[in-house]
């Protein structure tokens, strides 16, 4: 494993790619600011080819051009070993499993997925994060495993995948998973709206004690 993680690494330095974030070396969350090196602009991976329409070439360049605007913000990752000497791990670990029953209350399937997602500590390349972000689309009147819903470019190639392939190259399920009978119900039950009666500034006081503050709210 340490050898290939090892020749993906010294294709990414081929390629002119550097880590923005590797582990808890947080290099991202207050110094990647508005003005990221001319180099990123200019690599190949962001230099959409004229084989695109002129309105597809357009639309990327404006994303790509309000993206360079934004800071890369990414949120250290989460303590495990910490959670483990304080005896909360399990606690934790029970609040992150979700359990898919029927009506009458038999266990389906059960859901690792968020604890998997806080689990993910991988690097983070720049060039590939403006690419993805820039280029991105999805079309939500399309069923869960439609391998053209989600179509984005990656490495410099034209890509698409469905949401359950998205999710599982992510890493948040596995594809065992996605094969049980009982996936696709469980995916269909899923909250994928906000509650009617959600209100944010009732919702933070429950979980903060404070003052829901959009600007703060998110670390300040």
């Amino acid at each position: 494993m340490r050898n290939k993680t090892r020749i993906a690494d010294e294709h990414l330095r081929v390629l002119g790619l550097r880590p923005a974030y590797i582990g808890d070396q947080i290099m991202a969350r207050r110094a990647q600011r508005t003005n990221p090196p001319e180099d990123v602009t200019n690599h190949r991976f962001l230099q959409f080819p004229q084989t695109l329409s002129d309105a597809t070439r357009a639309r990327y360049s404006t994303n790509l051009s309000l993206l360079l605007t934004k800071e890369i913000d990414i949120a250290p990752s989460f303590d495990w070993e910490l959670a483990t000497r304080t005896g909360l791990a399990a606690l934790i670990q029970e609040f992150l499993q979700y359990t898919h029953s029927d009506a009458s209350g038999v266990e389906l399937f059960v859901c690792q997925g968020w604890a998997r997602l806080f689990r993910i500590q991988e690097p983070v390349y720049r060039e590939f994060l403006l690419e993805f972000y820039a280029t991105v689309s999805y079309d939500p009147r399309k069923a869960l495993d439609d391998r053209t819903a989600f179509a984005f470019r990656l490495g410099g190639v034209s890509r698409e995948c469905s949401v359950i392939e998205l999710a599982t190259r992510v890493g948040i399920y596995t594809a065992d998973e996605t094969r049980s009978v009982h996936f696709p119900t469980f995916l269909a039950d899923c909250l994928t709206d906000r509650p009617e009666d959600y209100n944010e500034n009732t919702f933070w006081a429950e979980i903060t004690g404070g003052v829901y503050t959009p600007s703060t709210a998110r670390g300040g």
